[in-house]
C-alpha cells in the first residue's frame, strides 16, 4: 500500500469496526473515553506495521481536536457522534505556500456575508486530501488586525468552490494521501465557526499542544522493533 500509495478502504472499515476513531472522544459523544495518551500508545503499535496507515485514526483527531475544544455543546451533539464512529473522517487544514511553522502568515480570508462567510484561499500538505469529509480550516476573519484576527471554520467536502489541488508526492507514509485544498468564493455557515472570532490561534496552539504525543508516537513505533541498537564489540 505504501509503494503504490494505495489508500485502505479495509483498513478504515476495520478502524471503525475496533472504535479506533473514538478512543480518545468522551463517552457521552460516542467515544471511549481513552483520551490523547491512549491515543498515542495505540499509534505507536499501529506503526510497527504501517506509519502511513496509522495516519487515518490520527488526521481524524487532529482536524477534530479543535473542534472538540472550541465547540458549543449543540456542535458537538451535532458532529462527535459520527467523528467517534468513524463514519466522518475530519481533517487539519492550516499550512499554506507562505504559512507553514508562521501560522500568522496564513491568506485564506473568511469574510462575513449576512448568515455566512465567503473563504477565498489555498492550503497545502493537507493530509487524508480527499478522502476526509470534514475539514477544520484555518482563515483570516479581519485581515487587518494580522494574527488576532485568525478564526477556525469547519467546512464540509462537496461545498460549492471547494476543490483539491495537487497530489504531493511524498518519500513515507505514502497510503495516506497529501493534497492541496483550494477555496473559491466558498460560502460557509456562520454555525460552523469554532468558538469566538479572532481566537483561533489560541485554539491553534492549544491543538498542537495535544498533537505532539501522537506526532511522537509514531516515528517511536516505527524504530521500536531496532531499538535499542546492538552495539559491536570495541576492537581490541
Amino acid at each position: 500500500m505504501d509503494a503504490k500509495e494505495t489508500f485502505s478502504k479495509e483498513m478504515l472499515e476495520e478502524y471503525r469496526k475496533s472504535g479506533m476513531f473514538g478512543l480518545w472522544i468522551a463517552e457521552e459523544y460516542g467515544g471511549l473515553g481513552g483520551g490523547i495518551t491512549c491515543l498515542a500508545m495505540a499509534f505507536e503499535e499501529l506503526s510497527r506495521g504501517c506509519a502511513g496507515l496509522a495516519l487515518t485514526p490520527g488526521t481524524s483527531a487532529l482536524g477534530a481536536i479543535p473542534m472538540y475544544l472550541a465547540a458549543t455543546k449543540e456542535q458537538r451533539e451535532k458532529w462527535c457522534p459520527d467523528l467517534a464512529s468513524g463514519k466522518k473522517l475530519w481533517a487539519f487544514a492550516l499550512t499554506e505556500p507562505e504559512a507553514g511553522s508562521d501560522a500568522t502568515a496564513l491568506k485564506t480570508t473568511a469574510i462575513k456575508d449576512g448568515d455566512f462567510y465567503v473563504v477565498n484561499g489555498t492550503k497545502h500538505f493537507i493530509s487524508t486530501g480527499k478522502e476526509a469529509d470534514f475539514y477544520t480550516v484555518a482563515v483570516n476573519t479581519n485581515p487587518s488586525r494580522g494574527a488576532r484576527g485568525i478564526s477556525l471554520l469547519v467546512i464540509e467536502k462537496g461545498t460549492p468552490g471547494f476543490s483539491f489541488g495537487k497530489k504531493e508526492e511524498k518519500m513515507g507514509i505514502r497510503s495516506n494521501p497529501t493534497y492541496e485544498l483550494i477555496f473559491e468564493n466558498v460560502r460557509v455557515p456562520k454555525e460552523n465557526l469554532l468558538g469566538s472570532e479572532g481566537r483561533g490561534l489560541l485554539y491553534l496552539q492549544e491543538t498542537l499542544d495535544y498533537s505532539r504525543p501522537g506526532s511522537l508516537s509514531r516515528p517511536w513505533g516505527i524504530k521500536w522493533p531496532n531499538w535499542p541498537p546492538r552495539r559491536k564489540p570495541a576492537a581490541r
